[in-house]
């Protein structure tokens, strides 16, 4: 009886019933939701926390901005008929929110194209440096695919490419990402995909540094490095770290450069690794209880493009017995399947 008062409580208002209804559409920050109800923020977030404790709501720092998400409640559509009962009266505010958060939409994708088009003179110098980005997504699809991905975790997910490749095969995807800004043009730039469905549902989209993630033991089957680990000061520490969240059985995607000199990479992009060897990578996955499964070379530029694949070990391994495979797998690439693409 408690529950059903406290929902009843927390919707009993019309302001928050709105609330409601937007955040169905769409994750949105509490200044965004000020612009679209044309209320003070001090009153929308008092109508947040009352909409959060009822359970209808959920709360979500990400750096110094709130967002608001569906909660429990609002997501499991125990409410769902409520929102089925609006009248005539009620058709004219909807339509204006909805109208508002379409220019909430519109803002952000014209963000992230300002973003992108301030930087793309630097990205562009980089992709020239090695084989077509697409090139390289068939292959991380070849390998990924042929099994089901279940729930997966991109780490460093920058603008959210990841996302539209691979969450329509994801039971559950979650972006991560250390950088609140790239956060928000991922959001910005996936916020448009009609078959994707973000924040709260299909794909969750959050802020976390690989170094220590703020994540269960053992909750992904699937995990995604695509071109982050060279911005890691200890890649082998980042790496047991996703392993400690990869479930028994899960794949680890790695995607990176081949050792190189570019050091002016170091300077204009920030890199602090200039690549990887295979028995770095292969050593690193034996230490977290992972072995090398595949992995697949794509020249056709300066740098070399390396995919390494990584499969946990079915049962627990103590950590004599990580040493000892870590020893084994010096040899673990001419084992492993191998792919090699020369553009």
């Amino acid at each position: 009886m408690d529950q059903i008062l406290t929902i009843m409580r927390a919707l009993a208002d019309p302001t928050r019933l709105r609330i409601a209804m937007l955040i169905r559409q769409l994750e949105l920050s509490v200044g965004e939701l000020v612009q679209i109800l044309g209320q003070s923020q001090p009153r929308v977030s008092r109508h947040i926390r009352i909409l959060d404790e009822a359970g209808i709501a959920k709360r979500r720092k990400e750096g110094s901005w709130v967002f608001l998400r569906p909660g429990a409640l609002l997501n499991g559509g125990a409410v769902d008929a409520l929102f089925a009962l609006t009248s005539d009266d009620d058709a004219g505010v909807i339509q204006r929110d909805l109208e508002k958060l379409a220019l909430v939409r519109a803002g952000r994708a014209q963000m992230a194209a300002a973003y992108f088009a301030e930087h793309a003179g630097e990205w562009d110098s980089l992709r020239s440096l090695h084989v077509a980005e697409a090139e390289v997504e068939v292959a991380m699809q070849k390998y990924l695919t042929i099994a089901p991905l279940g729930k997966v975790l991109d780490i460093g997910t920058g603008t959210g490419r990841m996302i539209e490749l691979f969450a329509p095969y994801a039971d559950h995807f979650t972006a991560m990402d250390n950088n609140a800004e790239m956060l928000r043009l991922a959001r910005a730039k996936l916020a448009g995909l009609s078959h994707l469905v973000i924040d709260g549902h299909g794909v969750d989209i959050m802020l976390g540094d690989f170094n220590a993630l703020p994540l269960a033991d053992a909750s992904f089957d699937t995990i995604l490095f695509h071109q982050v680990l060279h911005y890691a000061q200890a890649p082998e520490k980042v790496i047991a770290e996703a392993a400690r969240v990869l479930a028994p059985s899960g794949r680890m995607m790695i995607v990176d450069f081949a050792p190189h000199d570019r050091e002016e990479l170091r300077d204009i992009h920030a890199h602090a690794r200039l690549g990887f060897s295979d028995n770095l990578i292969a050593r690193a996955f034996a230490a977290g209880g992972l072995h090398l499964a595949h992995h697949a070379t794509l020249d056709g530029g300066e740098l070399t493009v390396k995919i390494w694949l990584g499969q946990k070990q079915a049962g627990g391994k103590s950590p004599g017995q990580r040493a000892d495979d870590a020893n084994e797998s010096r040899a673990a690439p001419t084992a492993a399947s191998q792919l090699r693409i020369v553009k």
